[in-house]
């Protein structure tokens, strides 16, 4: 579940004990982050064929509760279908765009936050000692012009980028135009559990490596 308002905007309505799929269980080889990353990617260089796969989605929608075949969560929505025809139609608008490419800078910057917020229960983009994406960026050595995103409660890969493709509850939509965004270049990922929604996700974008300018305009969206 992607934090409401400041991510996603999922709230979770059920959830069963069967977790193979969550981060935890992948945390020590990175696969859960590598599959969040191709994933990202693959919504970037294909945005039709993810219309049409949110198409089928739509079908799993009951009201404003979406229940997936084999899922372990239910997640009742704020607005029903509404974002997801909406994404739909933009992605049918959206060009390709080149892939995202790991940067280890941005990884650790997102792990911190990860790791902060699995030991307090924590939410949004705030660490427990005040700092923001820019500053965790500057502790791993690197810079401030970033962006993060942050999922909650997701089972997969998959349902992590779902979520930020669509977006419930957030006005303006925030996290589906920066995945769609432009001007990064590069990504860290970080996925673990998490004490209050199981599992999150926190992934830090940049135009550079390392977050440091390069004569390029500052990117800095909290979403």
């Amino acid at each position: 579940m992607a934090h409401r308002r400041g991510a996603a905007g999922l709230a979770l309505a059920a959830m069963f004990a069967a977790m193979s799929a969550a981060p935890g269980s992948a945390a020590a080889d990175g696969a859960f982050e590598r599959d969040v990353l191709a994933e990202l990617n693959r919504v970037r260089q294909d945005p039709a064929g993810y219309a049409a796969q949110l198409a089928a989605y739509r079908r799993f929608y009951t009201g404003t509760v979406v229940a997936t075949p084999g899922a372990h969560v239910r997640y009742q929505t704020e607005e029903g279908v509404a974002p997801v025809d909406e994404a739909i139609a933009f992605l049918h608008r959206q060009r390709q765009l080149d892939a995202l490419r790991p940067a280890a800078i941005l990884r650790s910057a997102a792990a911190d936050h990860c790791a902060d917020q699995a030991d307090d229960g924590a939410v949004g983009h705030v660490g427990r000692d005040g700092s923001d994406p820019g500053a965790r960026v500057e502790r791993a050595g690197g810079g401030r012009y970033v962006g993060e995103l942050i999922a909650y409660g997701a089972d997969d890969a998959a349902d992590v980028v779902r979520q930020l493709i669509v977006d419930d509850g957030v006005p303006d939509r925030g996290h589906r135009l920066m995945v769609f965004a432009r001007d990064i270049a590069f990504a860290g990922v970080s996925c673990g559990r998490h004490p209050a929604y199981r599992t999150m996700c926190v992934v830090d974008v940049a135009r550079t490596s390392d977050g440091r300018s390069r004569a390029a305009a500052r990117f800095n969206r909290l979403e």
